[in-house]
């Protein structure tokens, strides 16, 4: 397996929790260095690549998203501070699922770009 710089691998998943649109803003943030315009718009275009070879998961990975945030909510997180409050609860548990499942296509993404992960959908 080839060697992948740290710095790399986490520009890239920026981009792809951001849906291939994170902006310099968001990059330095995160701990990136700025980029010029030339460089930000190919690493958007490369996350637009590596986030479509994986778009016919994207129902499933929802799915996970929901069934592990179930998971999650009904007693491995503590929430009984949100109990009184639905509304809260309601908006924590939606974000919750939402970077849940934002960090799985990210992740799957990337493994899949560097050829770690293959099924009949990804290749």
């Amino acid at each position: 397996m080839r060697t992948i710089p740290f710095e790399v691998l986490k520009a890239e998943l920026a981009q792809d929790l951001n849906a291939g649109r994170a902006e310099n803003e968001f990059l330095v943030k995160s701990g990136q260095v700025g980029r010029s315009d030339d460089v930000l718009e190919m690493e958007q275009l490369e996350s637009a690549e590596r986030l479509a070879a994986i778009e016919p998961l994207f129902p499933l990975i929802a799915l996970y998203g929901a069934l592990t945030t179930d998971i999650l909510f009904s007693g491995i997180l503590d929430v009984s501070d949100l109990e009184d409050d639905p509304v809260e609860y309601s908006a924590f548990r939606t974000d919750y699922q939402a970077i849940l499942t934002a960090s799985v296509i990210a992740v799957l993404s990337n493994l899949a770009d560097k050829g770690l992960v293959h099924s009949g959908v990804v290749h």
